[in-house]
């Protein structure tokens, strides 16, 4: 990796997440689904950003081979190197500084998660003064990890 590209996210723990076993991925699509008394159904599970939360950022309950997977380190969504993704630092999804960046500790409008059916289950954001931040301690713990700086 060039030097320019050097991460000051800690790969260690995103690697780490990203072979963890299909159980764990299991267990942030059902700890979603519970955290609105929904009953999961296979549905999809999506994070949107940006101006009007138009941008997909990737799918939260796909397989971490999934092409849409953010846990995916080399699809799109998970890549270190997207402009739609939050595991980018210079991303404005994945920066310590902008206002719809997840990685933001004082993000305005951080990425949204919701389902294909429209549920709204909270922000994938490490900003603890929302309210509405990940509603899994799974997923806070994750998107604290690759938000390490």
């Amino acid at each position: 990796m060039p030097k320019a590209w050097a991460l000051p996210v800690t790969m260690a723990a995103v690697l780490s997440v990203a072979s963890c076993s299909p159980a764990f991925w299991q267990g942030v699509s059902d700890g979603l689904a519970a955290s609105r008394g929904y009953n999961g159904g296979g549905h999809k599970i999506m994070i949107f950003g940006g101006s009007g939360h138009q941008t997909y950022l990737g799918c939260l309950s796909c397989s971490q081979f999934d092409a849409e997977s953010v846990f995916n380190e080399y699809g799109h969504y998970g890549s270190v190197y997207s402009a739609q993704a939050i595991m980018n630092p210079y991303s404005q999804f994945g920066s310590l500084y902008s206002a719809t960046s997840a990685c933001n500790p004082y993000a305005s409008d951080p990425p949204v998660i919701v389902d294909e059916q429209g549920t709204y289950y909270g922000r994938l954001t490490v900003n603890h003064y929302r309210r509405d931040g990940p509603p899994t301690a799974e997923l806070k713990d994750w998107l604290a990890g690759v938000c390490e700086q």
